[in-house]
Formats: structure tokens, sequence, C-alpha cells
């Protein structure tokens, strides 16, 4: 994993979002509509836990106070998502402050009625919006505890247990296979970037249907995202957290990364918000599986399988960036600081990779022809916690190397000392913004079915990378 954390310590001590008091002197309530309309178009298609017909009808007449948690907690990972981003949709100056405020809100209605005996489904999906929620506002310790919270819930209620689904409405039991299966996803991610214990191992079916009012790209997107964490099984997680001793066959490495790098026809009805959830959170899996071969001892520069070499990250990278390159801006930076933070640990990796080799790097395979370090900055640029997080760590790392530094000539220029100061803790408007017609169509080499590299011919012959 990377070396630099990228986590900071200004957590708050109490139980709101900050070391005050809730403010009461501004109400954001007249948002609850505008975010459920936000949440429908940017989050639904990564997260369809709710029935959005009943909770549309709720908010037309007075809320009991477990409408009011699930209400509030859907406000607060609504606005804390929206804050910062490329989004043209009306709002508040800002939407960090309104996210606060759901928070606040929703842990208040929590204090003013008896949440631990709610065995309400929505209690449980309140509890996950909440620490997701959370995790956008950095503050992880918070995140990781409302997780669990949600887990817990879960597992009271049984939504692990086959049994307990019979006997539903559809629509309620669709909404509780869905919601099992996406605290299953994101405990694993925790398990792997957090170094956390799983405790979900019993599962029930995956969900098969749809909702309705829904597109059929809402199931086949949910299921793929499933499909990809569901490879990691327990005794995966189990050895990269060193809780087992059990080794992992090669052929055991090599299948992950050949499932991890199938590509799926129906990947093109999916949305573009979709298609960036699952492309490079399957990037960042093989990432996973690379590093874990690694520390088995597995890695070999003559390896015949390339995913079982050295160098296999810079392939990781190109791919990671040809994904990028192909989508909307909007569509990656919607799902916040987690799918930032898995573009940082791959662009890490590519960075230790090009030190270790020095000038003896390959430059033949892959094809990058344009600088990976500028795509990956600007990338990471795009919000501004994401730059404050990622990018200017980034920055900071190639700035301590100047061995790598030449394959850089974008990177060279905006190293300089008032970046390095912005990169130490103040915001910075060093790296331009990319617009979403720059962005697309970034990435010029072309990749063969033999995996050898095609340039495209180009005036300023930038560096060939591999």
């Amino acid at each position: 994993m990377s070396d630099i954390s990228p986590l900071s310590n200004d957590e708050t001590n109490g139980i709101f979002t900050t070391d005050q008091f809730r403010p009461t002197c501004v109400s954001y309530m007249y948002l609850i509509p505008t975010c459920l309309d936000l949440f429908l178009e940017h989050l639904y298609p990564i997260m369809p836990l709710v029935h959005m017909p009943t909770l549309r009808d709720s908010i037309n007449r007075p809320l009991e106070m477990h409408e009011k948690n699930l209400i509030y907690s859907l406000c607060a990972i609504t606005s804390t998502h929206m804050s910062g981003k490329n989004i043209l949709a009306p709002g508040p100056p800002s939407w960090e402050i309104a996210g606060r405020f759901f928070l606040d809100e929703c842990i208040m209605v929590r204090q003013g009625y008896d949440f631990v005996e709610d065995r309400s489904l929505s209690a449980v999906i309140s509890s996950y919006f909440v620490s997701t929620a959370s995790f956008e506002l950095n503050q992880s310790r918070k995140s990781w505890y409302y997780l669990r919270e949600a887990m817990t819930m879960a597992q009271d209620i049984g939504l692990h247990e086959e049994y307990k689904y019979s006997g539903l409405h559809p629509a309620e039991e669709l909404c509780r296979r869905r919601t099992f299966w996406i605290l299953y996803v994101t405990e694993r991610s925790f398990a792997i970037l957090r170094h956390k214990p799983l405790t979900l191992s019993k599962t029930p079916a995956l969900p098969s249907t749809l909702h309705d009012y829904e597109a059929p790209e809402i199931h086949s997107g949910f299921m793929h995202l499933v499909h990809s964490y569901h490879l990691l099984d327990s005794n995966f997680v189990d050895s990269w957290n060193e809780a087992s001793d059990a080794p992992i066959s090669t052929l055991t490495y090599t299948a992950l990364q050949q499932q991890l790098n199938l590509s799926h026809s129906s990947h093109v009805s999916l949305t573009a918000i979709q298609k960036a959830d699952i492309l490079v959170t399957q990037q960042w899996l093989r990432l996973i599986v690379w590093q874990s071969s690694m520390r088995q001892g597995l890695l070999s520069s003559v390896a015949a399988d390339e995913s079982m070499t050295f160098r296999y990250p810079l392939k990781i990278a190109h791919s990671l960036l040809s994904a990028v390159s192909s989508l909307p801006i909007t569509s990656i930076e919607v799902h916040g600081m987690g799918i930032f933070e898995k573009i940082f640990e791959i662009g890490n990796s590519m960075v230790d990779i090009m030190q270790a080799y020095g000038s003896q790097i390959p430059h033949e395979v892959y094809g990058i022809c344009q600088d990976p370090f500028d795509m990956f900055v600007r990338t990471l640029s795009q919000t501004p916690n994401s730059q404050r997080q990622y990018a200017n760590l980034l920055l900071a790392k190639v700035a301590e190397k100047p061995e790598i530094r030449r394959f850089s000539h974008i990177l060279t220029k905006v190293l300089s000392i008032d970046t390095m100061q912005h990169a130490n803790g103040s915001n910075t408007n060093t790296i331009p913004h990319v617009g979403e017609q720059q962005w697309v169509g970034s990435i010029v080499g072309e990749i063969k079915a033999d995996e050898d590299a095609v340039c495209k011919e180009d005036t300023d012959k930038p560096t060939i990378i591999q």
C-alpha cells in the first residue's frame, strides 16, 4: 500500500461534525427535495438501496422519527458528495456546511427516540449513509464506527439469513438484499484500505430483480460491483491483513488477475457514473492482488504471466488512465473521496515502480504517450479535498525523487517552491482545471491485442512510458 498516508488527524472529538454544538442559526431543511433529486441522479446508480417513490411520498407529510433519521442521512450523504464538485445544481453557498447540518440533525433525531431498538431497514441504511458522509468529511474513525453499526443492525434483523426474505413484498426484499450487499462491498473495501477485520461471512442470495421505476443498468451495474469484490474472498482478505498464515498460490493470484481484467459487453449499457465506479475499482483491486502476491514473494522479472512481474503496476496505471480518459469528469468526482483514494494508490505505486526501475525502465510496451504524472495529478485535483489530500501528496513525492522527474516534463514546471508550500498544507491553483473536452481522449496510445503499444505521431514527441 501507499507509503504516504492520505489521512489527517483533524477528526472531531464530539458526537457532532464539529467540536462545537451544532449550528442552529441556519436551517437547510428547504434542500430536502433538491437532495432527493440529486441523490436519484448521481448516487442512486451506485447505491440503489431505498425505494424512491416511497421516500418522495414521505416528505409530503409529517415524518416519523425513524423517517427523519433516514431522510436526514440521505441529505447528508448527498450534500457531502456535492461539495466541491463540478455539478450544475441549485443549492446552498456551501454544500459541505449543508452536509454537516444534516448529519447533526440526524444525530439529534437519534437522541430523540430509542434508536438502538429501531429494527427497521431504514435504520441500517441511515447508518450506512452517515458512515459514507463521515468519510467524505475525513472523519475516518466515525465512518468505520457507523459502518460497523450498520452491519451489526443488519445482522440483527437477519439480512444475512436467506430465510428472512421469505414472504416479503418484492420491493422490500430487493432493498434488503441490496443493502446487505452494499455493506458487504464496503466492509471489504475498508478491510483492504484500513486493515479492518471482516464480519459479514454468511451471505444471502444476490438480488435478481428491479424496481418498476428503474432502468436495467441499475441492476447490472450493482451486480458488476458486487462481483468484483466477491472475487476477493475472506481467505484473501485475511492474508492481506496478515490474520492468516495460510499461503496463497501463484495460480490463485493469476486467476484473480484474469477475472478482474475481463471486459464485459454489458459495460456499454451502464451509466457513466457506474462505469467510473466499476472500472476504477477493478484496476485498484488488480493492484491489491499484485501487492499481495509481492508480499508472498511470488513476483519475478521473467515471470511468464505479466501480472506476476514487478512492472505490472505500470500496466494497471495505463488501464486506469485509459478508463478515466473515456469518462466525463463528473462521473468520477461524484463518487467522492473513496474513488480518489483508489486512483491515488495506483498513481503512487506507479511512481514507486518508476523509481525502482530508474534508467532501466522499459519504454516499449504500454504506450502512455501523454505525461502520466500530469494525468494523475489533474485527475486527483478535480475537487478541493481530493487535491489537498491526494494530488499534492503525489506532487510532493515526485519532487523528492529527481531520478523519476525526467519522465514528467509538465510536472517539472509545477514542482516549484510555491507548489511545495501548497503541498504542505494550503490550497493551490497551480494545477490547471481540466474540462471534460480536454480530458476525453487525452491518452493517445493504442494497445493492440498482443499488448504492444503503437503511438500516434505527435509533433512534441512526448516520452513513452511503459
